[in-house]
């Protein structure tokens, strides 16, 4: 407690003095004139951006689609303070401040997603870039709002598929279409909206195929090889001094080929549907949406995982549609690919004005039936499914004039259920039913000049398999003192409590688990894992520049995370669940604004940054946190173009856990031409050119960096039609 006092005085002194900006951007690409209106809708107290007192930002729908990456993830993990799992073009997972995993929420109108996403890195998060309108991301503890799951942040996708408002004029849509070069990708969706008596029909719906992506030089990294070879050596020599060795095991390990040139297996088909229907008042909304949606992709790195299991064990049980031929390198279940398939349903609605004490009630409830089979060569090697519910209703009160300042407030409640069950080879997990729900009030008091925000939340959550049972009751508090020392200046320290009961995973894990390249072991015995934070928010005006940052800082009390235990089972290393302390600190930024004309060219420039440390109490780091990175951006604009280069730095991280490797620094250049060649503004066509010196870069958040690199040189063509 002592250091973190400690810590945020410091950290206010130093906003104070720097003028520390803060994250609470609403991207548009260079047009913030309406950042002031964009409400927060995954705020319980629905503020603007600009008046959140945490790190938040809203991604438009336009700034999606001109930075549209293989997923939903990889799409966002340009914003300060967001990387990515990466784990192929689509399998990504959101990682906030070095979070990732059940510490990050991703969300669809304010409720789960319902998928298998948290379970593992290879599996697909069951939401896309292009079906969303906006994206909400809510960087530090959201714990209040959104329970321990939310402990890292929060990315909420804002889709449109059950309207709030009528088509303007009784019918509009949008018709995005796309290719690309470093995979021969194909995209293209599609939406209409149109009215219907006093009821608003929504229809869309999303394809996207691509091949096995292009890397400048080899998949694994160089350290990840010298690695390989050193063991290889290691084995031959242990085969040389046995003599009954088996003669099928005998690989030859210094003339193995690695992956080069393009990354096996990371092909993908993807497709979705969805219908919504709502009526639309003048006092609210009530609608109902069904979305199916399917997913066909190879998991890369699966391949070469299986080629290092035990081959030296003769005794090691494979079923005998799996039985390998290992004097072939080229396995035949070596090539997994996950076959996805989930439908859902959701009913949303608000209401407004409801008399002199509510002013507004809203609810989400979102039912689904998830399923995916890996599949490997064309034998079904795990079949996972998840089923379940989630659902959310907030009731906000009018503001109350008191003490000479308006006081507003918002309570809820929130409850999901699942089933989750895994059958097969893979099935490291057994079946295991958890129930969740919470009770959470946050209120605002503001005097224009200054204020103040406080929260809690009250949460339980059960866990059931067939031999084992925990129960957890967790609860999560927060503070904030606001300021508003000048015109378009604010700033903002948030201290919060947060606790996290501990997933189905972490407790009852207990196998070979081949996305992670380890033999994973749970801890029955773990216990809520608890974060004490402060966090600096702010941000300014001087002149025409616009400047955002954050400071912040986590203390953990019994931070859960696997550790290597030193032992081998399956032919992989055992990894353990275990409690350790742990602190996370760290830094984001922006500075955007105007450089001048040249010609008919109006400039600006911005500029980002971010750096996060994770260390744990005895000494060691944290795995898998991001390294300091930089991206500089200038964009020259007329009426009708846009041209925008930029650069993106990210230093080396040798600050490793143990058992993980370093990444290596880079550097990517890109460049983007938005063109609008009609006045009525209702055709855009995006030229972009991404990695344009072809530079090798490896995530260093994704369990596969060393094994999967980013692609190679990428152009896009993209064209979107509004009518």
């Amino acid at each position: 407690m002592r250091s973190l006092l400690s810590t945020t005085s410091s950290l206010l002194v130093l906003g104070l003095v720097t003028g520390a900006p803060a994250w609470a951007q609403t991207h548009s690409d260079g047009n913030r004139e309406d950042a002031d209106v964009i409400v927060v809708t995954s705020q319980p107290l629905g503020v603007t951006a600009d008046e959140v007192v945490g790190g938040v930002e809203v991604v438009d729908r336009r700034h999606l689609e001109d930075n549209l990456s293989g997923s939903l993830a990889d799409t966002i993990a340009h914003e300060p303070g967001v990387s990515t799992t990466y784990f192929g073009p689509a399998a990504s997972r959101p990682v906030i401040r070095g979070l990732g995993s059940d510490r990050v929420r991703v969300l669809v109108n304010g409720v789960g997603l319902i998928d298998a996403s948290t379970n593992s890195p290879d599996h697909a998060v069951a939401s896309e870039a292009l079906e969303a309108q906006s994206v909400e991301i809510l960087r530090g503890p959201a714990a209040i709002a959104y329970g321990g799951g939310a402990i890292g942040g929060v990315v909420n996708v804002i889709d449109g598929r059950i309207p709030e408002e009528r088509a303007e004029d009784g019918l509009d849509g949008r018709f995005y279409a796309s290719m690309t070069s470093v995979d021969d990708g194909e995209t293209a969706a599609g939406r209409v909206r149109f009215n219907a008596g006093e009821f608003v029909i929504n229809l869309e719906a999303l394809t996207r195929t691509a091949d096995n992506y292009d890397i400048p030089g080899y998949a694994e990294s160089d350290l990840f090889r010298l690695f390989e070879e050193a063991e290889h050596e290691d084995e031959d020599h242990d085969d040389h001094e046995d003599e009954d060795h088996d003669e099928d095991h005998d690989h030859e390990h210094e003339e193995e080929e690695h992956p080069y040139g393009s990354v096996e297996n990371s092909r993908l088909d993807f497709s979705s549907a969805s219908a919504g229907i709502s009526w639309v008042g003048d006092n609210g909304f009530l609608g109902f949406a069904v979305k199916q949606s399917n997913a066909l992709y190879g998991v890369p790195g699966h391949a070469h995982a299986h080629g290092e299991e035990e081959h030296e064990d003769e005794d090691h049980d494979h079923d005998e549609d799996h039985d390998h031929e290992h004097e072939d390198e080229e396995h035949d279940h070596g090539d997994v690919r996950i076959d996805l398939e989930q439908t859902r349903y959701d009913l949303r609605g608000e209401w407004r004005d409801l008399g002199e004490h509510i002013e507004r009630i809203r609810f989400s409830f979102g039912v689904g039936s998830y399923e995916h089979v890996e599949l490997e060569g064309d034998e079904v090697g795990t079949r996972f499914t998840n089923d379940g519910w989630e659902g959310r209703v907030e009731a906000r009160h009018t503001p109350i004039e008191l003490w000479g300042g308006s006081w507003e407030g918002a309570a809820g409640l929130q409850a999901f259920n699942r089933d989750f069950e895994a059958a097969g080879e893979e099935a490291y997990v057994p079946p295991s039913e958890t129930s969740d729900w919470g009770l959470f009030i946050v209120e605002r008091w503001d005097r224009e000049t200054w204020g103040l925000e406080g929260g809690l939340r009250l949460e339980n959550r059960e866990l059931d398999t067939p031999t084992e049972s925990r129960d957890f009751d967790t609860q999560s508090f927060s503070g904030s003192v606001f300021l508003r020392p000048a015109r378009d200046t604010f700033l903002a320290l948030t201290l919060s409590s947060s606790e996290r009961a501990p997933t189905d995973v972490e407790l009852f894990a207990d196998g070979p688990h081949v996305a992670t390249r380890s033999y994973e072991t749970g801890n029955a015995a773990l216990d809520v894992e608890k974060a004490l934070s402060a966090e600096i928010t702010a941000r300014t005006t001087i002149g025409e520049w616009q400047l955002e940052g954050s400071l912040f800082r986590a203390d953990y009390d019994g931070f859960i995370a696997s550790f290597p235990t030193g032992e081998e089972e399956d032919g992989f290393p055992v990894y353990e669940y275990r409690q350790e302390d742990a602190v996370l600190s760290g830094f984001e930024g922006r500075i955007e604004g105007p450089l001048g004309s040249v010609g008919v060219f109006d400039l600006s420039g911005e500029l980002t940054g971010e750096y996060v440390r994770g260390e744990l109490d005895d000494g060691g780091n944290l795995p898998r946190i991001p390294p300091l990175s930089f991206t500089a951006g200038v964009t020259a604009s007329t009426a009708r173009h846009d041209l925008h280069l930029e650069a993106e730095w990210a230093d080396v991280q040798d600050e490793t856990a143990i058992e993980e490797l370093k990444t290596q620094s880079y550097v990517l250049v890109n460049a983007r031409w938005t063109m609008e060649p009609f006045d009525d503004r209702g055709m855009r066509i995006v030229l972009e050119g991404r990695n344009l010196t072809d530079q090798e870069a490896r995530v260093h958040t994704s369990v596969l960096k060393d094994m999967v690199p980013l692609p190679g040189r990428n152009f896009r063509a993209a064209l979107v039609l509004d009518f």
